[in-house]
């Protein structure tokens, strides 16, 4: 009888003992150097999966990673190839990849907050040596078996073009707006949402944006925030609510400040770790050194004024205009004003979805001329609040066009793919697309 060929764990110089993870396309072995007698942590990328830009990805991980000295993030040996699969050979590992860890149930928050500082601090590091990581995700993460951080994936930057079949939804979930299609230059801010986005994950189990494609997860990413860890696991800190809001702002300027972003982050962190969740002891101090200088007091009252009254205002107006364009016999100046505003706000605010949707539907309330394609919309239950708005806006006009059989169509799509409404402004707008149709 013919003995059973164990399998050939060889691979040129190393020898494969096991596999611990994937990250994307690359295989994530623990592996023996033969001819050095080391052990390594070994990232394999299959001929079949190899690319000219795959290899060049390896190389500049490689390349960045020689020129890293930091305790959290992952030394590179080298880089090679054997038998037309490109490697790299990296420092060992005891310990898990943040992903395999994460299948199972999300982390304790403390355990969360200890990795996202030592996270933070190797981005620091990073950013001070002129380099920035713009790839953070839970397969470049590893947790040692004493409760350390170490970082790999440098030099690889990752933007939504160059995501193709083989990525998942799930990763691309990690990715900044500027990354997902978004305005903004990939920079130092991008590591801190990326931050935000895995901090998110150790506390929660899985990404902040997942939809059912890559393109629709990048498009969530760019048009609209993540929900707050605490309505996934209720009973979190609403700090740690605050730290991944303020981390994962859509404007890079604005993630935890203007200046001294990374300080502000770090001190957030030590106080959450230390169980001081409340500001009460920073405002204190702000208020004393109010006190002691009225003059700075008077110029802050005088700012916050001049900051609430054009705000109160705007949202008086908004108000307004919405409350005239949802109504259905209110004369044309009414709409016309109405109209006015919803540009005015559109010039400053072009891609906000409820100016946009407001603005649709002023045009329609004032009959101004618009086509659409004869399907007006890939409805999905993914849309948002103001898509369906600017939805019923585009059947309302169908109506007033005398296109009904193409306006039943379409209501029937939503109806198909499960829609009810779940705002005043669309109840309002699908009874009187009904009821016009019933009318017609």
């Amino acid at each position: 009888m013919t003995a059973k060929r164990k399998p050939d764990r060889n691979f040129g110089d190393f020898e494969l003992q096991q596999r611990v993870g994937r990250d994307g396309v690359f295989h994530l072995f623990r592996a023996r150097q033969v001819s050095l007698d080391r052990l390594v942590l070994l990232k394999v990328l299959p001929d079949k999966r190899a690319t000219l830009e795959r290899i060049a990805q390896l190389r500049r991980e490689a390349e960045t990673g020689n020129r890293l000295d930091h305790r959290n993030i992952v030394r590179v040996y080298e880089a090679g190839e054997v038998g037309g699969a490109a490697y790299l050979a990296l420092a060992p590992i005891d310990g898990t990849q943040l992903a395999e860890r994460l299948k199972n149930s999300a982390l304790p928050p403390k355990l969360a907050i200890d990795l996202t500082r030592q996270l933070a601090e190797a981005l620091i590091y990073a950013h001070e040596h002129g380099f920035i990581h713009a790839a953070m995700r839970p397969e470049v993460v590893w947790i040692t078996r004493d409760g350390q951080v170490r970082l790999t994936g440098f030099g690889c930057p990752i933007h939504f073009e160059e995501l193709d079949a083989d990525s998942s939804s799930g990763s691309a979930g990690y990715l900044a707006p500027e990354q997902a299609g978004g305005r903004g230059a990939v920079g130092k801010a991008t590591d801190m949402y990326g931050l935000g986005a895995v901090l998110f994950a150790m506390i929660t189990g899985g990404p902040p944006h997942q939809g059912a494609t890559v393109a629709e997860t990048c498009r969530m990413i760019r048009s609209q925030a993540s929900i707050r860890p605490s309505r996934l696991h209720p009973g979190l800190s609403p700090t740690l609510d605050a730290i991944c809001a303020r981390c994962m702002r859509h404007e890079p300027h604005r993630r935890f400040g203007a200046d001294r972003q990374w300080t502000r982050l770090m001190a957030e962190l030590r106080r959450v770790r230390s169980g001081r969740f409340d500001d009460s002891d920073e405002w204190d101090r702000i208020i004393a050194r109010l006190l002691k200088h009225g003059r700075l007091l008077r110029t802050a009252i005088l700012l916050i004024l001049l900051g609430i009254i054009p705000a109160a205002w705007d949202r008086h107006r908004r108000a307004s205009s919405w409350d005239r364009v949802i109504q259905q016999d209110a004369d044309v100046d009414s709409y016309r004003r109405a109209l006015q505003h919803f540009e005015n706000r559109a010039a400053h605010r072009p891609y906000d979805p409820e100016i946009a949707a407001g603005y649709l539907l002023a045009r329609v309330r004032t009959g101004q001329p618009m086509s659409f394609e004869s399907s007006i919309t890939d409805w999905q239950k993914s849309a948002t609040r103001w898509e369906r708005v600017a939805w019923l806006a585009r059947i309302l006009c169908l109506i007033r066009q005398n296109r009904r059989d193409h306006a039943i169509a379409e209501l029937q799509v939503g109806r198909s793919a499960g829609y009810n409404p779940t705002s005043e402004i669309e109840r309002l707008l699908l009874v009187e697309c009904e009821r016009s149709l019933s009318k017609s």
